[in-house]
Order: C-alpha cells, then structure tokens, then sequence
C-alpha cells in the first residue's frame, strides 16, 4: 500500500511520458502541468476569481459588476493576496460602505436594465440569526462574530429566498452568455446542515442558467463560536470551505447538457416502468 501512495505522491509533481512510460518533469512552460494548471481549489480566494476571469471573462478578471460589494474584500490587493483583483465599474450592497457604492434593497431589484452587463459577482450572507438576537446585540468580546462580520438572515427559509431572488436577478440583468460568479456555502444553524451549495445550483438551474464549473476556497482558519462546542464534542464537522459556482446564462444549449430537474423525472417514470424503455449502446 505505502508504495501505491508513493506513486501517487511522484505524481503530484512530475508528468509521466505516455510513449515511453518512463517518469520525466516537464519543463516546457508552454505545457500545461501541475504547476501552470488553473486548479479548481485554492486557499487564495483572488487566485480562484483570476482563474474564472481567464477561463470564462474573455481572458480578464475584470468583472462588470458586484451586487455585495461590502468592504471590497475581493479587489485591490492586501491581506497578501496572489493577485490584484480590479474593482468592477458597477458596485452595489445592502450596506454600502462607500459614497461610490450604490445602495439596493434587500428584497428588491437591480438598478441595471434587462441585458446589460455581462459578468456579476455575488456574495449573499450565509449566517442564520435574528437581528434581535442577545448574541448580535451583545457588545460582549466574541459575540457573533460572524454575524457582525458579514449579518445575516432569519428564519433560514428568507436566506433560500433571497438566493432564489438575487440569482433570478443576475438572469435578468446578464446579456446571452452573460457570466455569474457565485460564492456561497452550506452550514449548520439550529444543529441542522443546510445544503445552501446544492440549493444555489438547483435554483439556477431552474432559472436557466448553466453551471459551467465550481471553485473550492480553503480557509486556513475559521471563526468558532464558543458556545457551540463549549462542552468540546461536535455533532457536525466545522466547514472550513466555500465555493465559488460559476454560471452561464445561455438558451444554446451544448448537446450533451440535461437538466437534472428533467432527470429526475425520467428516473422516476423508468423506475415505475422497470426501465423496458432504456436503450443501452
């Protein structure tokens, strides 16, 4: 066993020459390897909006807008960052925290005409707690700090509502292959997981959009609330990822695309039918 982890572990870094099967580094930096590929994780949160604007923003990551543009934690280097995000030239939030940011509200609409832009960044809260809470009104030292830090929504039913929302939004205001970047990520509230991920691609997939691709971000560290786990046992793992969904509004559809929503339904009627209709090739 130790010698097939092995050859995984020399796979890693070198590539294996198909003609020869001898073992050989590629130093071609024409060649894509496991040093120049474009990952689909990272713990750089810059490299993975880079790497999206390379493969699906004609080449640049500049983006056209941001609808939860906060503190623009995303753009313009710091925190040492890997690359120099642009900011996009349209900025929004809830909450601005500049006189160049314009405000939206919560449940209402883009102030974009239909069709106008083509790639959006969104960012939506993902913490379950009511404003009123004593935790996140308390000014005590390590009182909800994440609620503080990005606020929140409460019952957890408003947090799938309002992704439903702003997502139907971004279909409306993106132009035909317009691009959506969509950070989100599933959590436990009331000691119940929250599948928010699995939830954000099936709503966008009924609104017609097409996921194109998926970006994990690994934390090195996460927030710990003292209180969850003040006895020391855990009944659910502490998440330290979230992804970014990568969706293209598109009525062309490529040939093998389904929906899963249809496929669901198919599964279905041939489990009834005792699968006589399946033609295997």
């Amino acid at each position: 066993m130790g010698e097939i982890y092995k050859l995984f572990d020399d796979f890693e870094d070198e590539t294996v020459d198909i003609q020869t099967g001898d073992d050989a580094v590629d130093t071609d930096e024409s060649k894509l390897n496991n040093t120049n590929i474009m990952k689909n994780i990272s713990s750089d949160q810059t490299e993975i909006l880079h790497n999206i604007g390379m493969l699906y923003n004609g080449g640049s990551d500049q983006f056209d807008a941001d609808m939860t543009a906060s503190s623009l934690g995303f753009y313009n280097g710091g925190r040492n960052y890997m690359y120099n995000i642009p900011e996009p030239r349209i900025l929004m939030d809830v909450f601005p925290t500049r006189d160049d940011i314009i405000k939206i509200e919560k449940w209402g609409k883009l102030p974009l005409d239909d069709n106008s832009i083509h790639s959006l960044v969104i960012d939506l809260p993902f913490v379950i707690s009511p404003a009123t809470a004593p935790s996140a009104k308390s000014n005590k030292d390590g009182a909800s700090l994440i609620y503080k830090r990005f606020s929140g929504y409460y019952p957890v039913d408003n947090l799938f509502l309002s992704y439903y929302h702003w997502i139907s939004e971004a279909y409306r205001v993106l132009d035909d292959e317009g691009l959506l970047i969509f950070k989100c990520q599933s959590m436990i509230s009331g000691g119940i997981r929250h599948n928010v991920e699995e939830f954000s691609f099936m709503a966008a997939q009924k609104l017609g959009f097409r996921m194109e691709d998926k970006f994990t971000l690994r934390a090195k560290a996460r927030l710990i609330s003292p209180n969850k786990y003040k006895d020391g046992k855990q009944k659910h793992s502490r998440s330290y990822t979230s992804m970014f969904l990568v969706f293209i509004k598109s009525d062309r559809k490529k040939s093998k695309d389904f929906n899963y929503f249809d496929m669901l339904e198919r599964c279905e009627r041939e489990e009834k039918e005792q699968y006589i209709n399946v033609v295997e090739k």
